[in-house]
C-alpha cells in the first residue's frame, strides 16, 4: 500500500491501528469511516489521531474512492426568515455554530458555508470566541497540507482592509491565528500554487488605492515573505495558479484612477525566476470583473473557462519570459441563466459549480464539467436552503 511517508513515520502510524488485525487491513477499515465520524475517531487513541492527522490519510481515501468533497463558501449571512428553517437547526459538519443569535445589523456579516457533495449537506463553520469572519476575505485551501485558509477582506466592525490569516486544519476542528500578511489589503487576487505556497498580489488598500504589492506564504513555516511587485495597481483582480509550471496568474482588475474599468491584460509571476510578466488582450469584458465567472481547467493546465452570458469567440494569448513560455487559451462559455445573478467555480478540479438565487428564501445549485465534449452543459445538483443561497464572495475546495 502507498502511503507516500518515511518508514518511521509510517510504523508510527500503522502500529496496532486495531489490535488482532494487520496493518494494511486495518488501513482498508479507516479510510471507509464517514468524515461525520473522524472527530470521534481521533479521541480513539494516539495512532488513530496520528494517523488522521498525516496527509497521507487523505490521499488514501482518495485512491479507495471514499473521500468527500467539500465545497466550502465564504458568504454574506441572509437575515433570519421566520418562515425557514433556522440555519442554527441543521445538522453541523464541521463544528457547531452558537445558537439563539438572531440580531439583525445595518453592516452584512459574513460565514463560511460548506456543502458536502457526497451527503448532500449544507452547515455553516463556528469561528472561535463569537468572533466574525472578516468581511469580503479570500477562501483558499492547500489540500496537501489538508488546510483551510481565510486571508484578508475587511474589519467587520472597521470596515477597514486586514492583514489578518485564519487557517482551520482540514479535520475541521480547530482554528488557528496564521502570521499575519505583512499589508492589508482585499479584492485581491489569491491562489494556492504548488503543495505549500499561497500567493497574494494585487487588491486595495485602507484608501482605496489599487496595490501592486504581491506577497508569499509558507503554509509549513507559517511565514509571508514579500515578493517583487507587479508592474500596475490591480483592485478587484482574479489569481490563479498556472498549474505545472507553478506560476501565479493576476487577471485585470483596475488602477485606482480607473475603478470599474477593467483592464484587458493580466501579469503572471514566475517563482523560479522571481519575476513577472505581462500578458495582453486576455480579458475581453471592460465592465465586468473576472471574480465568480472564470475557472482553469486544471487538468490540462492551458485552458480558462470564462462564463458569462456575452457572446464572443475564443481566443488565446501568450507570454514569453527569457526562456519561459506562458499559453493559456480563453474559451467563452454561455450560461443559460441570462440576466440573472451566478457565481461560478471550481469544484474539485474537474467540475464547475454555479449558484443562482431563485428566489429570496432559496437558490439554485448547477454544475458542468471542464471536459471540452460536456463543458456547458449543466446538470441541477440541489437546491439551496434558506441561509446558504446568497452568493458567495470566495471559494475553494477540499477532499476530506
Amino acid at each position: 500500500m502507498n502511503m507516500d511517508m518515511s518508514r518511521n513515520r509510517g510504523e508510527e502510524v500503522s502500529k496496532d491501528l486495531i489490535p488482532g488485525l494487520p496493518s494494511d487491513l486495518a488501513m482498508e477499515c479507516l479510510v471507509r469511516v464517514p468524515y461525520q465520524y473522524q472527530s470521534a475517531m481521533r479521541s480513539v487513541c494516539r495512532s488513530w489521531r496520528s494517523l488522521l492527522s498525516h496527509s497521507s490519510f487523505i490521499r488514501e481515501r482518495r485512491r479507495c474512492g471514499k473521500a468527500e468533497l467539500l465545497l466550502c463558501l465564504v458568504q454574506p449571512l441572509p437575515p433570519p426568515n421566520p418562515a425557514s428553517k433556522a440555519v442554527e437547526d441543521t445538522e453541523t459538519l464541521l463544528m457547531v455554530e452558537e445558537k439563539g443569535e438572531k440580531r439583525v445589523s445595518s453592516t452584512p456579516r459574513f460565514g463560511l458555508s460548506v456543502y458536502n457533495a457526497v451527503t448532500t449537506t449544507w452547515n455553516r463553520v463556528a469561528f472561535p470566541n463569537q468572533q466574525k469572519i472578516p468581511l469580503f476575505c479570500e477562501c483558499v485551501v492547500v489540500q496537501d497540507a489538508g488546510k483551510i485558509l481565510l486571508i484578508g477582506g475587511w474589519d467587520p466592525e472597521t470596515l477597514q482592509p486586514v492583514k489578518d490569516v485564519y487557517v482551520l486544519e482540514g479535520s475541521g476542528r480547530r482554528w488557528r491565528r496564521g502570521a499575519s500578511m505583512k499589508e492589508s489589503r482585499s479584492f485581491f487576487a489569491c491562489a494556492s500554487v504548488g503543495s505549500t505556497k499561497v500567493y497574494v498580489a494585487g487588491g486595495h488598500d485602507e484608501q482605496k488605492n489599487a496595490l501592486r504589492s504581491a506577497e508569499v506564504y509558507d503554509v509549513e513555516k507559517d511565514e509571508w515573505s514579500t515578493i517583487p511587485s507587479m508592474a500596475e495597481g490591480r483592485d478587484e483582480c482574479q489569481g490563479f495558479s498556472m498549474g505545472t509550471e507553478l506560476g501565479f496568474c493576476v487577471l485585470s482588475g483596475y488602477a485606482t484612477e480607473s475603478q470599474g474599468r477593467f483592464q484587458h491584460d493580466g501579469e503572471v509571476y514566475d517563482p523560479t525566476r522571481k519575476s513577472w510578466s505581462r500578458i495582453d488582450n486576455v480579458w475581453p469584458f471592460q465592465d465586468t470583473s473576472p471574480r465568480g465567472c472564470t475557472v482553469v481547467d486544471i487538468r490540462g493546465y492551458s485552458r480558462l473557462c470564462c462564463f458569462t452570458d456575452c457572446e464572443l469567440r475564443q481566443r488565446q494569448w501568450e507570454s514569453r519570459e527569457g526562456s519561459r513560455k506562458w499559453k493559456l487559451d480563453v474559451e467563452v462559455i454561455q450560461l443559460g441563466t441570462s440576466g440573472s445573478l451566478v457565481y461560478v467555480g471550481s469544484f474539485g478540479g474537474e467540475e464547475v459549480v454555479m449558484i443562482g438565487g431563485r428566489r429570496e428564501s432559496e437558490g439554485v445549485m448547477m454544475k458542468t464539467t471542464t471536459r471540452e465534449k460536456n463543458v456547458g452543459k449543466w446538470s441541477h445538483v440541489d437546491d439551496i436552503p434558506f441561509g446558504f443561497s446568497t452568493l458567495p464572495f470566495s471559494h475553494a475546495s477540499i477532499y476530506v
